[in-house]
């Protein structure tokens, strides 16, 4: 569902992905104003450090993302959205350099004004594109 509302219309230009790996690629090739992290559980292709593949490790996936992003000192905001709402989520999600941490369900119009105040935030100053991770 969040994946063809931010489809369509003529606001954003998006780019889906599976796995995490795939989006850490995308955003090292070129940039882009925001990443919607669509799940605590996002699948790796390959898990960083182990050598064989490992779909979902929990909700440290997301946390490994985040980190793995930051690491690179990639400036661009991460909104996570989450079905799986915890404090403990939520807070470990943040500390990890996410923008925002967004419980599901997802209200459209609130979802819609958090991306771009995001936008808004980044070093760039926003232009119009987004990375979006599926889960």
């Amino acid at each position: 569902m969040l994946r063809e509302y931010f489809h369509q219309g003529d606001d954003y230009e998006v780019e889906s992905v599976e796995y995490c790996d795939d989006a850490l690629a995308t955003l090292l090739r070129r940039p882009f104003d925001l990443v919607l992290l669509l799940g605590l559980r996002a699948p790796w292709r390959t898990w960083p450090s182990l050598s064989y593949p490992a779909r979902r490790i929990g909700s440290e996936s997301a946390m490994l993302f985040l980190k793995q992003l930051r690491s690179l000192h990639h400036p661009v905001p991460v909104v996570v959205v989450s079905g799986a709402p915890s404090a403990n989520a939520e807070a470990e999600t943040l500390s990890c350099g996410a923008f925002a941490f967004v419980p599901k369900p997802v209200n459209l119009r609130e979802l819609d004004d958090l991306v771009a105040r995001a936008i808004a935030s980044a070093p760039r100053g926003g232009r119009t594109g987004r990375a979006e991770k599926g889960g």
